[in-house]
């Protein structure tokens, strides 16, 4: 396909709603169906296999000749181009609006906001942007409820706060308003084990190897 000119991520949005929001809402249902279907998945299925599944979708799609994204990168790099916007996909916190993980997006942002502070908002020419997400707000409970692109940026250099920059809507459910918090002062990991103390005591007692006796009504 010949080259698109794209100028801003409003341009992008179109584009984007056109060849990719429908391999998010299939890769969205398909997930959910998967962490429904067996009791014991948990927020992976959700996580991780949600971002896979959707890369997976967006590759192919992306080979296609009358796509407008292409594939861009080596290895592992899951990214695609469109003019000058590279792109990455990622699924956003419901509560910050902001990705929990993103290593390598958060560091483009940091190189991206190096460059922004050599040349200046007066630049004539912006360089091409690294730090574009397609931001997906997805829970199980409520399905797919929100598309957007954005540039995630520090708030400032050698920070690790977080904001949206330029962003434009691609998708937006019914009944649903427009992210309005998507800023936090800082992205700390969360754990999800239980704490020590909320552990219960086993039911059973360990027996040492030197011990010999065993209460046969532990296997009753």
């Amino acid at each position: 396909m010949n080259k698109i000119r794209v100028e801003t991520l409003k341009d992008v949005a179109p584009h984007v709603k056109e060849h990719l929001l429908p391999e998010i809402h299939a890769a969205v249902d398909t997930c959910i169906e998967s962490y429904e279907a067996d009791p014991f998945n948990d927020s992976w299925t959700f996580g991780t296999h949600l971002w896979r599944n959707l890369w997976n979708r967006l590759k192919t799609v992306a080979e296609l000749n009358d796509c407008p994204f292409e594939l861009y990168g080596k290895g592992n790099e899951y990214k695609l181009k469109i003019g000058r916007f590279i792109l990455r996909h990622h699924k956003i916190n419901n509560k910050t609006k902001l990705p929990s993980g993103a290593k390598a997006v958060k560091k483009a942002a940091s190189v991206q906001m190096t460059i922004y502070s050599f040349l200046g908002e007066a630049a004539p020419e912006q360089p091409s942007i690294d730090n574009i997400v397609i931001a997906i707000n997805a829970t199980v409970k409520s399905g797919l409820t929100e598309v957007f692109i954005g540039e995630l940026l520090p708030t400032a250099l050698d920070s690790n706060e977080y904001e949206w920059k330029n962003e434009a809507q691609v998708y937006l459910a019914d009944g649903c308003e427009p992210s309005k918090d998507r800023y936090v002062h800082r992205l700390s990991m969360v754990s999800t084990h239980t704490p020590i103390e909320q552990i219960p005591e086993p039911a059973l007692k360990l027996v040492r190897p030197n011990q010999k006796e065993i209460n046969n009504t532990d296997f009753k």
